[in-house]
């Protein structure tokens, strides 16, 4: 048991040939949209790391730099493929140092994931592949085969040169050139590059060998590896124990294990809601038995103290953490320090760091600093404001722990009896609990940054005037969207997906109808069937149900990120959900639903329902600003009281609001 982590083997220092790691935390690579067309560095993204490298990490590793810019992985990709990068690439490696800390560049070819099909040119793959923009890949010649071997190891040349730590090759996940050649779900070769697992790893061999020949014998090279494709037709662990050593052998320093795939598994690669800590953790600890190398894993380490115990107990020699280190740039010295509280905590729900539809580039719900990690400088309130905020949900929060932390006098009234808001709702779905640790971690800053709390407290006109407020936030979120379709003024209850998760009525059992397929609508069907317990009957009147939905769109989930969308498309389908998609709803009544097939313009009623659910969205509710703004100096308005969205607009309007009472 670890007490105090500055005896925790996590915070020992590593060597890796000439480079010495302050400590086993790397930051992962990954994609961030902040990249530049002429493949440099542009300073928005080198501050990301920069800032990471001044929080503690032991090691940053900047995503997906090309060895041939003509193969674009993006629509902008940084890139080592020629001499004239090394100078301001140089300048890059030279601020992480700055900072404390070390660059080591991921280095790639994107083979089939090449977005040069939108130039008219077929990406390179091992064989006939479709990448996920429909582009279809023409196998490699064994030439240029060879020109890709040269590339890689002039780009680890070029890496040397500028500077960098050490140089990390991608070849996980059936991904890019070298994954996708040593995945037999990819390659369907029959020369010296196919067939039998030796084969289809040469490519990765020759890049190995190749980039040691070309850099200096103590500069490290890190090896990005799949643990287990985790899918039928995969590669396996048992591929991976077998071919480690031999990567130890052409010249790797360290291997770091992921897995799954980039197409079939992609919940493995981006673990997210309902995916356990440490998914790779296994893998890489077999992995570690086969080699005398350091060894690292990645994959949801959401928690500093977990990835301190996986490293004592010797089951990996590190960790890599991407989505943690966007949550909270200060995570490493915060735990030095023991300040877990203190730690802004990834939730691990692929958010606005993967799912981006409000902005083209990666944010973070939690931090609203990803992207401009030095634009607002910290600063205490010239004056001390009396400020009240209606509404505790996260937006609320994430204000009252800003304002107060920068002097101003802060109160929240809220309606209900806790916190959270519709956060609160989302967090009673199976596999969404670690949601609960920004709650947490805002309640948190807010009891420290001494915020008053006066819950079961409904904000009116008068009410408001007596307080007296210089400012007033108004954070009142948004109620649920039933709209006037034919036969709800007679329902005899309007039943919500939001009512449900709230807990005003339990569904015990019966045959149940969700208007809508969006995220919430699925995840109460979701919950509805969890909390099913047909082996109860002897202790609870729960037994069977039966879920119907309903949903106008082509398909359900809409805008959900592929880590959360196919894990639960699947479960639904494995716990025998109904889903009816392009699927119109015309008529409501108490126990059927009058609808029409979009693709053929049938008509159909759906019936014997015991329970018809509403889970078409939500409407913003704001029923005070525009009275309040007659008497109090300062009135903002945040969140799902503006414009539904997601919680990160919420909390980021609260953060600059604070920021600029």
């Amino acid at each position: 048991m670890i007490n105090d982590m500055k005896d925790a083997k996590l915070f020992s220092p590593l060597k890796l040939g000439r480079t010495v790691l302050k400590n086993r935390i790397a930051m992962a690579p990954m994609s961030m949209d902040y990249e530049a067309t002429n493949g440099t560095v542009p300073k928005k993204l080198a501050d990301i790391f920069v800032r990471r490298a001044e929080g503690g990490v032991g090691y940053v590793v900047i995503d997906a730099v090309t060895v041939d810019h003509k193969y674009w992985y993006i629509g902008r990709t940084t890139s080592l493929d020629n001499d004239k990068l090394v100078p301001q690439f140089k300048a890059f490696a030279d601020r992480v140092t700055a900072a404390g800390s070390t660059l080591i560049p991921q280095i790639i070819h994107p083979g089939p994931e090449s977005i040069c099909g939108f130039k008219g040119i077929p990406p390179l793959g091992p064989s006939i592949n479709t990448n996920a923009h429909g582009h279809v890949s023409r196998p490699i010649t064994i030439d240029e085969i060879h020109k890709v071997v040269k590339q890689y190891g002039q780009a680890a040349r070029r890496a040397e040169e500028a500077g960098c730590g050490g140089v990390s090759l991608h070849v996980a996940h059936a991904y890019m050139l070298p994954g996708s050649f040593l995945s037999p779900l990819r390659n369907k070769r029959f020369d010296e590059y196919g067939g039998s697992l030796d084969n289809r790893a040469r490519l990765i061999l020759e890049i190995i060998e190749e980039c040691r020949r070309c850099i200096s014998p103590d500069f490290p090279i890190v090896l990005r590896i799949g643990g287990s494709e985790r899918v039928e037709g995969g590669t396996t662990l048992q591929d991976m124990l077998y071919l480690a050593p031999k990567f130890e052998a052409a010249g790797v320093d360290m291997l770091e294990v992921s897995g799954g795939t980039q197409y079939e598994a992609i919940d493995y690669i981006l673990p997210s809601h309902g995916k356990p800590i440490g998914v790779n953790v296994f893998e890489a600890s077999e992995i570690k038995k086969v080699v005398n190398i350091p060894v690292f894993t990645v994959g949801k380490i959401n928690d500093v103290r977990y990835a301190a115990d996986i490293v004592e107990r010797g089951l990996v020699d590190g960790v890599s953490m991407g989505r943690p280190l966007l949550a909270d740039p200060d995570l490493p010295k915060k735990a030095l320090a023991n300040q877990f509280d203190d730690i802004a905590p990834c939730a691990n729900c692929s958010g606005s760091c993967v799912t981006r539809p409000d902005v083209p580039q990666c944010t973070c719900h939690i931090n609203p600093l990803v992207g401009r990690e030095y634009d607002f400088p910290f600063k205490k309130a010239e004056k001390a404001k009396k400020v009240l905020i209606i509404g505790a949900g996260p937006g609320g929060l994430s204000a009252a722990a800003n304002a107060a932390e920068r002097g101003h006098d802060v109160t929240i009234w809220e309606a209900g009896k806790q916190t959270g808001g519709q956060l609160a709702l989302a967090v009673t779905a199976p596999g969404k609990q670690d949601m609960c640790k920004w709650l947490v971690y805002l309640n948190h800053r807010c009891a420290k940054a001494g915020v008053k709390y006066v819950f079961g407290k409904e904000a009116t006109v008068e009410a408001v005037k007596e307080f007296a407020p210089d400012a007033v936030i108004v954070a009142t979120g948004a109620k649920p969207l039933v709209p006037p379709i034919t036969g709800v003024s007679e329902l005899t209850n309007v039943y919500t997906t939001h009512g449900f998760l709230r807990g005003e009525f339990v569904i015990p059992k019966g045959r149940v109808c969700i208007l809508g397929g969006g995220e919430v609508a699925c995840e109460t069907a979701e919950t509805i069937l969890a909390n099913a317990r047909p082996q109860a009957r002897h202790f609870a009147p729960l037994g069977d149900v039966e879920v119907t939905i309903v949903e106008m769109l082509p398909q359900i989930l809409t805008g959900v990120c592929d880590p959360n969308r196919i894990p639960l498309r699947h479960h639904l389908k494995e716990l025998g959900v109904n889903v009816n998609t392009s699927t119109k709803v015309l008529e409501v009544h108490d126990h059927s639903v009058k609808v029409q097939r979009l693709k053929t313009g049938e008509e159909e009623v759906l019936g014997d329902f015991d329970y018809v659910l509403f889970g078409l969205g939500s409407r913003p509710y704001d029923p005070l600003s525009a009275a309040l703004k007659e008497f109090v100096p300062e009135v903002h308005i945040l969140g799902d009281a503006v414009k539904v969205r997601q919680s990160s607009n919420a909390m980021h309007e609260g953060f600059e609001i604070a920021y600029n009472l």
